[in-house]
């Protein structure tokens, strides 16, 4: 591929690169999975993925780490442009992937939704870093249960269970929690699987 001295990142790059690529407009919003968050600037940036370009769990491994930086239009450095040079609506290759992700402004009811899924985010990585049992602890008693005699890391399931809700799901859970705080003994009894989030499976 030819190199465009206009688009050339810059020198400390960490996470992305081509910037000729994360310059192309994204398609059209209903062909991608939206998902707000606040980032360390205090911008709020819808971040998405399609299943042509990416999957669940390379998405969601990116969205935990933008919790801890700025966005791109405050974060020249990573960008290789500043701010005013990028569009509103980008394409980014996360450095060492093969996967594509779409980032845009947020705007409307994404702007109070992406500050409730980093504080919801912050808060069970807070838990998951305390060690498994403060994590687990803060299951549902009728879900943990069940998760602790059916599966072999019960702490890691609850873990993936909360990142799908608020990263695939945006906040959204396909069991409210009332339901999993008080799960019937025959589900305990039962060998079917794990309640699954209403995005996909992972």
């Amino acid at each position: 591929m030819g190199r465009m001295k206009k688009n050339k990142p810059s020198r400390k790059l960490r996470e992305l690169h081509h910037a000729s690529r994360r310059r192309q407009p994204g398609p059209p919003s209903t062909q991608v999975s939206w998902t707000p968050l606040k980032q360390t600037c205090g911008c709020v940036v819808d971040w998405g993925w399609t299943s042509q370009t990416a999957d669940p769990v390379s998405f969601k491994d990116w969205f935990i780490s933008r919790l801890t930086v700025p966005c791109l239009w405050h974060s020249p450095s990573e960008a290789g442009a500043s701010g005013d040079d990028l569009p509103d609506n980008m394409i980014v290759r996360p450095r060492g992937s093969n996967v594509l992700l779409h980032v845009r402004k947020a705007s409307g009811d994404h702007l109070e939704l992406g500050a409730q899924l980093a504080s919801r985010l912050e808060r069970v990585l807070d838990k998951a870093r305390q060690g498994d049992a403060v994590l687990l602890d803060d299951a549902p008693a009728g879900f943990r249960n069940w998760l602790i005699k059916t599966t072999l890391h019960p702490a890691q399931a609850w873990l993936d269970h909360e990142l799908t809700d608020i990263i695939l799901n945006q906040g959204r859970s396909a069991l409210p929690r009332e339901i999993l705080e008080q799960l019937p003994d025959q589900l305990l009894d039962s060998p079917c699987a794990q309640p699954e989030s209403g995005a996909c499976d992972i």
